[in-house]
Order: structure tokens, then sequence, then C-alpha cells
């Protein structure tokens, strides 16, 4: 039996561009009912190092890192390792971290820029994939500041959700070329912006901790040990044993996808349009209600599954 744990990936703490305590922001996890808090903090392992890693209570704390070239491109989220790789060459990185035992996921990798300063793109450009356990498709802070400029950035704060309803098609398309996890992710910061004691704070973890999540689907219950449940998270995440929601339209736990023979078995908890795509085409698609369906059709190769309330993406699952 399956059992499905509530995960928020891709998280920054002061250890690098966050605001946050590690403290801090275990805390606000636990009051949002997170399961699993993945922490990448840029090029460190602070929250390793200091033994955050393991269970916090409730929590279970993914103590990893994110990683980029020497030209701040080609991101990785990193899990599962002790020490950080000696270079700024992603393919090295990559195989680093496989030898280390982790997993890498691609972090928004088809990100594109917005016009003002501090919103250019840290996109793909490692070529070779070879070697990442996934991909992040759905990046709340990638997506929001597409495009943004002077002339819509007030709008964009006033109502950022507007800008995030779906994962980015084209990071789907690349995780068909990987395979392995597809993650939806808040790439939180809770940045701070004003002068002395007037400051206000843009996208914080309590918003953010509400919105994008990765069920992760383990083999069994979660160990007490730290060593032991890591490798059953990591494990999941390797072979894409997961999906993604937006919890603004819905509570998804309970959903599921998988194949059998010439089928996709869904089951839904809740009522929805359901869309089975590739590569941007649509291979079927129809309105189910809550309960479990098969759609008996073949498929090949890495497919997407989505189901859409009132036009927004509700759930994401791409299936390997």
């Amino acid at each position: 039996m399956l059992i499905e744990k509530k995960a928020v990936l891709h998280v920054h703490t002061d250890a690098s561009d966050g605001t946050g305590s590690i403290e801090e922001v275990i805390q606000k996890a636990i009051s949002a009912g997170v399961d699993i808090l993945g922490i990448n903090d840029h090029n460190t392992l602070d929250a390793r190092e200091r033994g955050f890693g393991g269970w916090n209570s409730s929590l279970f704390v993914l103590a990893g890192t994110e990683l980029q070239d020497s030209a701040e491109n080609s991101h990785l989220l990193v899990y599962g390792i002790d020490e950080l790789p000696g270079t700024w060459d992603t393919r090295e990185q990559i195989s680093f971290v496989n030898e280390k035992g982790g997993i890498v996921i691609a972090a928004h990798p088809t990100e594109e820029p917005g016009k003002l300063p501090r919103t250019r793109s840290y996109s793909w450009t490692a070529g070779n994939t070879a070697g990442l356990s996934g991909v992040e498709v759905w990046n709340y802070m990638s997506l929001w500041k597409k495009g943004i400029s002077r002339f819509n950035v007030a709008s964009k704060l006033i109502n950022p959700d507007r800008h995030v309803e779906h994962p980015d098609p084209r990071a789907i398309k690349f995780w068909e070329g990987t395979g392995g996890c597809a993650i939806a992710c808040p790439d939180a910061h809770a940045l701070r912006y004003g002068v002395g004691r007037i400051r206000f704070e843009v996208f914080p973890y309590d918003m953010l901790f509400r919105r994008l999540t990765t069920h992760i689907l383990l083999d069994g219950r979660m160990s007490d040990s730290n060593e032991i449940a890591e490798k059953q998270i990591l494990k999941a995440l390797q072979r894409g044993s997961c999906f993604t929601s937006n919890a603004l339209y819905g509570n998804a736990k309970g959903f599921r996808a998988r194949r059998e023979d010439d089928s996709v078995l869904l089951h839904l908890p809740g009522a929805g349009e359901v869309v089975i795509s590739k590569s941007g085409n649509i291979l079927w698609q129809g309105h189910f209600e809550a309960g479990s369906h098969r759609i008996s059709s073949k498929f090949t190769g890495h497919v997407s599954v989505s189901v859409f309330r009132k036009g927004k993406t509700w759930i994401y699952c791409g299936i390997p």
C-alpha cells in the first residue's frame, strides 16, 4: 500500500538568499501541514551540517542544496549527500551526486527572464540530461517573474496566483526527455524590502507552503530512522512515484495515476476535467467525477495527466 506524504521542496533559508532561519521555516512548514520539507540553500549543506536533516517533530527535513554552473545556469536540486562537489561543471556535479548515492533534479530548466533587476533567467544550458532523477516542472517564483516589467509588476504583486495557474509546458517537455519525478515547488525565499523598521515581505513562507505541493508516494510507512526515511523518499522520487497539485483548487490527497497494460488507471479525490497529453498534444480528454476510472488506450513513453478545475491546473502528474 502506498503511503502519501505532502512535500514542499525547493525552499531557501537565511543560509543563502532566503530570509527565514531554518528554525522559523521548519515551524511554518509544520503549521502549514507539510510532511516533508526540502531545503535547497545555494551551494551549502548548512541545514544538514547543523543537524536539521531528518525528523523535526512531525516534519521530515530533506536537507539538500542547490547547485549551478560557473555562469549561474543549469540549477540542480540535490538531496542525499553529505559533501559538496568541488566543481562548477554541471556534468561533473551530477556524476558526483549520483556516485555518493544522492539524487539530482533539474530546477526551473526552461525559466524565462523578466525585465527588472534580479529577474534574469537561470535556465538549463548543460545540454545532455543523463543522470538526472527528475525535473521541476512547476516553479511558483519562476513562472511569476516571467516577463515581469515596470508596467505589470503591480498587477503581478496584487494577484500573483493568476500567473502560476499551470506547470510550464516547456519544462514538461524537458521532463519527457529525462523521466523520473516531475515535481512542483515554491522556490521560497520570503524576500523582504524596505528601509529601517518599515519593511514588507514578498511571498512569505506561510503563503507559498499552501500553494504548490509535491505528493510523494512511499512503498510503506516512513521509518523513524533519519537515514532509512531519507532513502525511502529518494527512492520514490527517482522512480517518479509522485504527483503535484495546487492546493488553492482543492485537496488532492488520494489521487493516483498508473499504467496497466494498454490503460491508464486513475483515482480522483474530486471531480475535474482530465487531459492526458504528450509533447503538447492531447491524447485523451474528458470529465470525471470522484472515484476510480480506467482510460483504455495505448500510451507509449512518458505522458502527462492533468486535472483541471475552472480552467486551472489542480493536479499534474508525469507518468514515466
